[in-house]
């Protein structure tokens, strides 16, 4: 309980330690009160890293960390506070044991009213703070330096299976065995001020992002052709809207929240919630109330019970088995793209998409001429030397997973030779477009095989 009662200042008291430790107290719960009252669960980690070499050998070591303890100490490591002294941690990890929880952890504020450990202090005991000596100066004349005393974090590193009686915690990581040694769990999610502290919960949501946004294209390719509607539509289409309408509203969302503000984890698990409940109307056998409840000390299994039931009825609604790999403008008529699925480099058939004013007829016979496929970094020296690329075949008829556009003329790629060998190993893919196809549209495509 905190203790929201101030001190009373008046002329002529006697002024000792216990005025200025009440008084601070006093303005510190105060803050921690405000920040409990209008944010929800605002304690977790901003940033945190292990070393993992050190990790590997059996030593946990905390490089960095910065974030808030539940009960709304705040610390930042090492910029202003000592890390924890690293520790060996294969004789306390259970042999018959497969993971353990690597907490941070400090002395919880004892009631007795003894928080730190002075330097003539005989039996110092297992207390909060210790008094360090440091030179400061007069922060207005920055001359007149004097020793002050500060409290240095009894910070230290423990696991979930040791005595955490009179401590207060912060699961900070799930170390499991590998073959070498130990190996942090990358799928565990500890409790987060923002979801750019668990690079899980980015991967979520940048993966996310990418599905939906590839479901909104083939959505809006689907409704292109429409025409008149005034005879009335299909019950079919009006279920395409409405599923167009979820995936859209979800990834505009998305993108603000994973590509600018980083938010709370809670706003991220609102959008994810949102989007699996709307999912829910499609699907026969799933609803809402089976959705999980936010808990801010158990990120790892909701939000992984949130991505697999959104990916699972997304799928389900509309298989995706059409990657788009987005090509940015390089250099000129150079065009480069990443290929951050690796199911493309498998087994999937790879189409280039074109569309040119120059006419149909031209834009088939002159594209498997002129247009270069290679890795990005090799595209500029098969220009150089007016050395083919990977050899381009039209399509007559483009597969309907393309959601083709009359517009535009398709081209299969066949994937063999040095320049698929690289761009399998760089992945990153480029595409020459000369300037005798005038004004270019070019998109690339993977048809992944079932």
């Amino acid at each position: 309980m905190r203790n929201l009662t101030r001190v009373v200042w008046s002329e002529g008291m006697y002024l000792g330690p216990h005025h200025f430790q009440t008084d601070r107290k006093y303005f510190e719960n105060c803050i921690h009160f405000a920040n409990d009252s209008l944010w929800f669960a605002p304690w977790g980690f901003a940033g945190y890293e292990l070393d993992r070499e050190a990790l590997r050998n059996g030593t946990a070591a905390l490089v960095h960390a910065r974030g808030v303890f539940p009960e709304g100490l705040a610390f930042q490591i090492p910029e202003c506070d000592t890390p924890p002294m690293a520790r060996s941690i294969s004789d306390a990890f259970p042999p018959i044991k497969p993971s353990a929880i690597l907490m941070l952890a400090i002395p919880k504020v004892s009631p007795s009213g003894k928080n730190c450990v002075l330097p003539a202090d005989l039996q110092p005991g297992d207390v909060r703070f210790t008094a360090e000596e440091r030179p400061l100066f007069d922060e207005s004349t920055g001359q007149d330096q004097r020793p002050v005393f500060l409290a240095r974090k009894n910070l230290r590193l423990v696991l979930d299976n040791e005595s955490l009686e009179g401590l207060e915690v912060l699961p900070l990581a799930r170390i499991v065995r590998d073959g070498t040694g130990f190996a942090i769990d990358e799928q565990f999610v500890p409790p987060c001020l923002n979801i750019s502290a668990s690079s899980r919960l980015m991967l979520i949501c940048r993966q996310l992002m990418e599905i939906l946004a590839e479901k909104s294209r083939v959505l809006a390719s689907s409704n292109t052709g429409m025409g008149d509607m005034s005879g009335g539509i299909a019950a079919r289409q009006v279920a395409n809207f409405w599923f167009g309408h979820a995936v859209n509203t979800a990834l505009a969302s998305l993108r603000h929240l994973g590509l600018t503000k980083h938010g709370h984890p809670e706003e991220l698990f609102r959008i994810l919630s949102t989007l699996a409940g709307a999912l829910c109307t499609f699907g026969l056998d799933s609803q809402p109330v089976q959705l999980p409840l936010y808990d801010h000390l158990n990120l790892t299994e909701i939000f992984d019970a949130l991505d697999r039931h959104i990916k699972d009825h997304l799928e389900m609604l509309q298989p995706t088995n059409c990657v788009a790999i987005p090509l940015k403008a390089a250099a000129k008529y150079m065009y480069e793209g990443d290929i951050q699925d690796d199911r493309c480099l498998n087994r999937a058939r790879w189409i280039l998409a074109i569309r040119s004013p120059l006419g149909e007829a031209s834009l088939i016979s002159s594209t498997p001429r002129l247009v270069k496929i290679c890795s990005a970094r090799f595209v500029p020296e098969l220009v150089r030397r007016a050395l083919p690329g990977m050899v381009l075949s039209h399509l007559p008829v483009p597969p309907a997973a393309l959601s083709p556009r009359v517009d535009f003329q398709y081209f299969g790629i066949n994937r063999e030779g040095p320049c698929w060998d690289d761009i399998a190993k760089v992945k990153k893919v480029g595409v020459y477009v000369p300037g005798d196809l005038p004004d270019p549209e070019v998109e690339l495509f993977a048809l992944l095989e079932s």
